[in-house]
């Protein structure tokens, strides 16, 4: 006499197996009824967001710590502790505005949106030294005459 056992796994995945394809025949089922302008406009609407509509455009790329690296490595810089110029505190909203007024002045110096939660800061510059951004620091605050000096990791341009 042979003894069987009772396995719910091999009854779950019986079950789930069961309702994926019953679901998958339902649903080609619906759709081969359907006329074709009907799943035109199906697929139109699933592609729609209300919400997409609204927005104004801006793009956020996610990547991994290490692909930045990497591409920072390609395009020849390293990271150093140095010295930025904080120009501006406030919302996203302000600091991108502020940003692109101080882009408009034409100074040389590279721009970057910094995180301090829950506000945002833009600082300018990657100063190396104490001396170089004291000697650049005069020239910004003739027009942010509220700048000061902060701390900071910089981009310079490696040596090979």
């Amino acid at each position: 006499m042979k003894l069987t056992y009772f396995c719910p796994m091999k009854l779950l995945f019986a079950v789930l197996l069961i309702t994926l394809t019953s679901a998958t025949v339902w649903r080609s089922d619906a759709d081969r009824c359907a006329r074709p302008d009907q799943l035109i406009s199906a697929a139109v609407a699933d592609t729609l967001n209300p919400q997409a509509a609204s927005a104004n455009g801006d793009v956020q790329v996610v990547v991994d710590s290490s692909i930045t690296k990497l591409e920072k490595s390609l395009r020849g810089f390293r990271d150093i502790k140095g010295y930025r110029v904080q120009i501006f505190l406030g919302t996203a909203d302000a600091v991108k505005s502020e940003r692109n007024k101080y882009l408009g002045l034409g100074l040389p110096y590279s721009a970057y949106m910094k995180q301090v939660v829950p506000e945002y800061s833009l600082v300018i510059g990657d100063f190396s030294t104490r001396m170089e951004l004291e000697k650049h620091l005069q020239i910004i605050q003739q027009h942010y005459p509220k700048a000061f000096a902060v701390s900071d990791v910089i981009e310079v341009k490696s040596r090979k």
